[in-house]
């Protein structure tokens, strides 16, 4: 580009505030400090000259999987002020079920439960599956997974190898079939939500956020059971997962 660089661009766009305006990046550019200042400036996705028309493709993918209704879809599982009881009776996340759901994919993982996690230490972007009852508008619980859990879970599930899931990471890129077997994992985990919520609600739908936005936070902070819980993958790594009773 004559007279400045992509990332001098991006900065640009954001110093005039633009913060919507998705941004990505085809270069042949490999340093890891130039890849992260593009990602820590709000690069949507950085590919590397040379690629193939599908890894651009699943790049751009990832930024269209946004979906511009999740805050739409989750305006009811925010309560507006923190809940004093709960309504119908509430039992603990099950650890070792959702253990026995990934063992079923052959995955080999650790889950322990940890402290509650803000927000804004939650690594992006993040896959968030939302369940309800049948033919209900109404949000019965919110599952979240950051970057790392769902690059590791998806790719376990889809044979990918430690590099090609540390790649992902990095590159802040959930290709199709990693994407969709998050979206099985979540649908997987509708029978425990719902003993814990006293529910009957199933995966009503799944996004791919790429920034976070009020109603997450309202939601994190309020809501009628909460549990944190850090995921382990040899070779992989560690990831996040938080479930909302909402």
């Amino acid at each position: 580009m004559p007279g400045m660089t992509g990332l001098e661009l991006l900065q640009t766009i954001r110093q005039l505030g633009m913060h919507d305006i998705k941004v990505g990046f085809v270069t042949t550019e490999s340093s890891a400090r130039h890849l992260d200042e593009a990602h820590r400036n709000g690069a949507a996705f950085v590919v590397n000259k040379p690629f193939n028309t599908e890894e651009l493709k699943q790049a751009v993918l990832s930024v269209l999987q946004d979906a511009s209704g999740v805050e739409d879809a989750i305006e009811a599982a925010a309560p507006a002020q923190p809940p004093t009881a709960a309504a119908v009776p509430r039992q603990a996340i099950d650890v070792a079920e959702i253990a026995s759901i990934l063992s079923l994919s052959s995955i080999v993982c650790k889950i322990e439960r940890i402290e509650p996690v803000p927000i804004e230490h939650v690594k992006l972007p993040y896959v968030i599956g939302i369940y309800s009852a049948p033919d209900s508008k109404a949000v019965d619980a919110v599952c979240l997974m950051d970057l790392n859990a769902a690059c590791m879970l998806g790719g376990a599930m889809a044979k990918q190898s430690a590099d090609q899931v540390k790649a992902a990471i990095l590159a802040k890129t959930l290709n199709r079939d990693v994407y969709e077997n998050c979206t099985s994992f979540l649908s997987d985990l509708s029978g425990m939500i719902s003993r814990s919520s006293g529910k009957r609600g199933t995966l009503s739908s799944s996004h791919l956020v790429q920034k976070p936005f009020g109603k997450l936070f309202e939601l994190m902070g309020n809501n009628y059971g909460r549990a944190d819980l850090s995921i382990s993958f040899p070779a992989y790594g560690d990831g996040f997962i938080s479930v909302l009773l909402s």
